[in-house]
């Protein structure tokens, strides 16, 4: 068995979800009918920091085609200007009571096994019990509240569709790092691109109102026929007993 620096996995579990998490039923309708197995979009991410310092990731969303009744994720994170890093991609098995149709963007709560690879290194999977432990280490203390507002109509990439604004805050606890503060987010929704996310600019500040940093996500393009981007045979992982978990 391979074992792999935990901080470094929980860390990527954040990657490509800069948004306060939501109730979806606060939106006027659901974005999710393009959600489709196969289906995948791309967005640019580009992250500015409180010094100005801008870096800037190609990240493709993916829902590939199901194995049976199951649900996989598919998110492949590319590093472009001042980026450091190499592209790695994240695998998630679903659990068979999610709804994509109704809530594509809520995964991560439902999430029941991961396959992480970076290019040039295998696979990796992590086993049931350590998604237990990273979420009563790291997920327990978040606040997924969240107050959503209707801003009206909104384009982007010659597509229409309703801007809202979501306000949020955080509480997270990741080993002996404490981040607290809020988010302040602006999403342009539309069902004609897959996981229903057009534009989303995110403002986070820490609990003392100081500029964290900010991320904004534009869709560069979308399509069907996604498959994975894992390559070769599937290691499992194993992890040490966390001290601070159950």
């Amino acid at each position: 068995m391979k074992r792999i620096p935990v901080l470094s996995a929980v860390l990527l579990l954040a990657v490509g979800s800069s948004a306060p998490a939501a109730d979806m039923a606060t939106f006027q309708k659901a974005y999710f009918t393009s959600t489709k197995p196969g289906s995948w979009v791309k967005y640019e991410q580009t992250s500015t920091d409180p010094k100005g310092k801008v870096q800037k990731t190609e990240v493709t969303m993916s829902r590939l085609e199901g194995d049976g009744a199951s649900t996989w994720f598919e998110m492949r994170s590319v590093p472009k200007e001042g980026a450091k890093g190499k592209p790695t991609t994240m695998k998630y098995l679903l659990r068979s009571d999610f709804k994509v149709e109704k809530n594509a963007l809520d995964y991560m709560k439902h999430i029941e096994k991961i396959i992480m690879q970076e290019d040039g290194k295998e696979a990796t999977e992590f086993p049931p019990d350590m998604l237990q432990q990273m979420g009563a280490a790291f997920m327990s203390n978040v606040d997924y509240g969240a107050n959503v507002t209707s801003l009206g109509p909104c384009s982007a990439d010659g597509k229409g569709g309703e801007k809202y604004g979501i306000q949020g805050s955080f509480d997270v606890k990741i080993v002996f790092v404490h981040m607290k503060g809020t988010t302040e987010s602006e999403l342009c929704m539309s069902d004609s691109v897959p996981f229903g996310r057009l534009y989303e600019k995110t403002v986070t500040k820490d609990d003392k109102g100081k500029l964290m940093g900010t991320i904004e996500s534009r869709v560069l393009d979308s399509g069907t026929g996604a498959t994975s981007a894992i390559k070769g045979p599937v290691k499992a992982v194993e992890m040490p007993k966390m001290p601070w978990g159950s």
